[in-house]
C-alpha cells in the first residue's frame, strides 16, 4: 500500500502540475470533492474521508487543503505537501482564471461572491491558510513546502516520498492557461463571467 500523499496548497499554486507528477509516479489522485464542505459533524466528516480515500492514494485541489488537520489526525504518517505562490501572483492568477464568476463553492471558502474585486478577502484566507499550515507542521518531518520555479521537480518530490527511481522526463507544467492573452483584459473577463453566471444561474 502506498503512503498517502495530501497536497494542501490552494488552487492556482501548481497543484495540477503536481497532480500530473504524482500520477506519473503511480499514485491515484483524487481531485475536487465538494461534499467535504457539507458535514457539520467532525466524526461524520472523518468517516466520509476514510471511506473516500480507500480508493485513492493522494488528494489535491479544493477543498481538501481546508481539512488538513482532519487528514493528519486520520493519517499521521502520510506525506503532506503545501504548494505555495506569492499572494500577489496567486491572486492575479485566480482573477485571470475565475474572473467574477460567482461559484457558490468559492463563496463558501472565501465568504465573498467572486474573486474579481475582492482581493483583500481572498488574500486574507489564502495567507492565513499558508501560515496556519506552516505553523502546524513546523515540528513534523512528513511535510514539504513546494514552490514553482524553486523546487517543483522530481528530485525534490521523489526524495520526500522516498522514491529512488526518478522518471526520465521533465516535471509536468501546466502552461497553457498562462499563455492565454484575453483573460488579462477585464472586459473579456466580465463578459465571460456574465455568460457563465447566466448559464449556471449563479
Amino acid at each position: 500500500m502506498k503512503t498517502k500523499v495530501f497536497v494542501i496548497g490552494f488552487h492556482k499554486t501548481g497543484t495540477t502540475s503536481l497532480e500530473l507528477a504524482l500520477k506519473q509516479l503511480g499514485f491515484k489522485v483524487c481531485g475536487v470533492d465538494k461534499n467535504l464542505l457539507k458535514f457539520k459533524n467532525k466524526e461524520d466528516l472523518n468517516e466520509y474521508i476514510e471511506t473516500k480515500l480507500e480508493k485513492w492514494d493522494a488528494v489535491q485541489e479544493m477543498p481538501w487543503p481546508l481539512i488538513y488537520k482532519n487528514l493528519y489526525k486520520l493519517y499521521p504518517i502520510a506525506k503532506f505537501i503545501l504548494t505555495y505562490r506569492d499572494s500577489e501572483e496567486w491572486f492575479n492568477s485566480v482573477v485571470r482564471f475565475f474572473g467574477s464568476i460567482r461559484f457558490p463553492f468559492h463563496k463558501k471558502i472565501y465568504g465573498v461572491p467572486c474573486a474579481e474585486g475582492y482581493e483583500k478577502e481572498y488574500k486574507a484566507i489564502y495567507n492565513k491558510h499558508n501560515m496556519d499550515v506552516l505553523n502546524f507542521f513546523s515540528d513534523k518531518n512528513n511535510f514539504l513546502l513546494m514552490e514553482p520555479k524553486q523546487n517543483f521537480n522530481y528530485e525534490a518530490l521523489c526524495y520526500f516520498l522516498g522514491i529512488e527511481n526518478l522518471p526520465n522526463e521533465n516535471f509536468p507544467h501546466e502552461r497553457h492557461h498562462s499563455k492565454r492573452i484575453l483573460p488579462n483584459y477585464k472586459l473579456y473577463r466580465d463578459l465571460r463571467s456574465l455568460y457563465w453566471n447566466f448559464k449556471k444561474n449563479y
